[in-house]
């Protein structure tokens, strides 16, 4: 699999997390992708600090990113409805 062409456009949308996990990005499934597919998923999302992670430490860093990122958004919803 070519990945730095694949995962060129990548963006949180793509990620399929469910109930805090990582299931997928895009049609890959997250078990499937090695190390270096996660460090460039990582990258495409601006994602620093990961270079010497691991595989299982960068999911975690995904998800917990994903979450802050809903959150924030949910509350700047709220201030835009007051």
């Amino acid at each position: 699999m070519e990945t730095t062409r694949q995962f060129d456009n990548l963006t949180w949308a793509d990620l399929s997390i469910i109930e805090d996990e990582l299931k997928a990005v895009w049609e890959f499934d997250v078990k499937s992708l090695k190390y270096r597919d996660l460090w460039i998923v990582c990258s495409q999302l601006n994602i620093k600090g990961v270079k010497s992670s691991t595989r299982e430490q960068m999911i975690k860093k995904l998800v917990s990113l994903h979450q802050f990122k809903v959150s924030t958004t949910k509350f700047q919803r709220c201030l835009i409805l007051q």
